[in-house]
């Protein structure tokens, strides 16, 4: 088991033979992400593996939290982990006051996660173009257990929780506050869904241009079982 201390060690996984995408981390205590504003002329926290070289391995957050990291890269794929594979855990791990920008499949813990992420929040400020979620952009994977208060802002497919989740993705017994603002597709939980929702709900102000909702933007041949949304929707004109 690897052990992450500060923001520095955290900003090693996949970028130093010491922390492989592959490897076992936990956190040992809260992180202050604040100096990450300064990092890289702006651009802040480099995310966590890519979709060539994802994040395979399994995050422990130990019901810690890593307040106020900043993550501008306008490109695909942005969150603290830009990409987790199949094999990927991200479980326990909280992040505050978070400020995320990025392209598409952007969300302030994953921008494409295709494997699992258990009690895991965010609260703070995302936005991106097309997938963008509070906590995760693109869902291919299972989310369980999870919330996310942001504001939330991007194009298409956009949601207070999770942008797209696709076809047998599942999110369950999640849910989201806070406000959404979009064009398509915007949801105050799910944005675009073709996957499984269940035991879910959302109470989000919700804005946007065409196919809004209060729990999900637009669901394309999706399940949606025991969940709901009392949020406020405005359609922009």
């Amino acid at each position: 088991m690897i052990t992450i201390n500060n923001i520095y060690e955290l900003q090693k996984i996949g970028k130093d033979a010491s922390y492989p995408l592959d490897g076992e981390y936990e956190l040992t205590q809260d992180i202050d992400a604040s100096d990450t504003i300064n990092w890289n002329n702006g651009q802040g926290f480099v995310p966590i593996g890519t979709e060539n070289n994802p994040f395979e391995g399994k995050f422990n957050g130990n019901g810690y939290k890593i307040r106020r990291l900043y993550i501008r890269f306008m490109q695909e794929n942005v969150g603290l982990f830009s990409y987790v594979g199949k094999s990927g855990e991200i479980t326990n791990l909280g992040i505050e006051e978070g400020w995320v920008i990025g392209g598409d499949n952007t969300g302030i813990l994953v921008g494409y996660n295709r494997g699992i992420v258990r009690n895991c929040y965010s609260t703070g400020n995302v936005s991106g173009k097309n997938s963008v979620g509070g906590l995760i952009g693109t869902n291919r994977g299972t989310v369980l257990r999870s919330y996310s208060t942001c504001s939330v802002t991007g194009d298409r497919y956009v949601g207070g929780f999770v942008g797209w989740n696709g076809f047998d993705a599942i999110v369950g017994q999640s849910y989201s506050m806070g406000g959404v603002l979009g064009c398509n597709a915007v949801g105050g939980l799910v944005g675009y869904n073709k996957g499984i929702v269940s035991h879910c709900y959302s109470i989000c102000s919700t804005s946007g241009y065409d196919r809004i909702g209060r729990l999900i933007g637009f669901n394309y041949e999706g399940t949606v079982s025991q969940s709901y949304g009392t949020g406020s929707v405005r359609k922009n004109k």
